[in-house]
């Protein structure tokens, strides 16, 4: 998958919070004597951790493409991992061909072509809400199950960018772009949420692409070190994009049992 470089994508994007969001960490050096603080970078700034995003929205995929009768793997049983090879060992011995999901997001064995980046907050400022733990047969409260909890609150944005590599798939120019962009609007189609909480109203948020840079090897050659870019709202982002959108569908149908 990454023998070679053909072209690498770099998706930079805002997360708005629609509700308040936690996103636990330790080491905190927010309010003092807060029970469940909120993750910080080192600059104290509110973060939302790649690998949060990357799960959420992978798994998000695996739902997606099975309702469309495509074959996909599940965490952590990924394609080429030691339990997964155990149940398909007819595949031991041909050329490595993960499933769609792993196409995008990696698999056992193989480093994902998405690599997802902290997004950080453009703010400090967060909100301390009161919980309380409920006895699931009084229905009341437990006794001494009083926290505290620390929330970012509605409309933060947090900012980070997402890169794509070699965005080419089964022939089909820019699938693999196409297929992560439609994962994005889906989410946010679907009101996407993440964090804790969510069941209690926490951690809805919207993913707003603010552009997209395509960088090729022979940019690099021509020394066009920040290829082209393509801004959101623009025609030419659509266009682009929604040709890259039709190749994914390609892939897709092509995938489907």
């Amino acid at each position: 998958m990454f023998s070679s470089f053909e072209n690498r994508a770099v998706i930079s994007w805002d997360i708005v919070t629609k509700s308040d969001l936690h996103i636990g960490g330790h080491g905190s050096s927010g309010p003092a004597d807060v029970d469940l603080p909120v993750l910080r970078n080192n600059e104290d700034y509110p973060i939302i951790p790649g690998s949060s995003i990357k799960g959420v929205l992978r798994i998000e995929l695996e739902r997606l493409l099975r309702g469309c009768s495509v074959e996909v793997c599940t965490i952590p049983d990924v394609c080429y991992s030691s339990r997964w090879l155990k149940q398909h060992p007819e595949r031991k011995n041909k050329e490595v061909d993960p499933c769609l999901v792993c196409q995008i997001f990696g698999s056992g064995g193989n480093s994902s072509p998405a690599r997802i980046r902290d997004a950080t907050a453009g703010v400090q400022l967060t909100v301390i809400r009161d919980g309380v733990a409920i006895d699931r047969k009084s229905r009341k409260a437990k006794p001494g199950s009083k926290y505290d909890l620390e929330a970012v609150p509605k409309g933060t944005v947090f900012s980070g960018y997402v890169t794509l590599e070699n965005c080419s798939l089964y022939g089909q120019e820019y699938a693999r772009l196409g297929g992560f962009l439609s994962l994005v609007d889906f989410f946010n189609a679907c009101a996407g949420t993440m964090g804790h909480g969510v069941s209690r109203g926490y951690g809805e948020v919207e993913i707003s692409i603010k552009k997209v840079k395509i960088i090729s090897a022979h940019d690099y050659l021509n020394g066009k070190f920040d290829g082209t870019v393509y801004e959101f709202g623009t025609s030419q982002y659509e266009s682009f994009i929604g040709q890259a959108a039709l190749a994914w569908r390609t892939c897709v149908t092509s995938k489907k049992e």
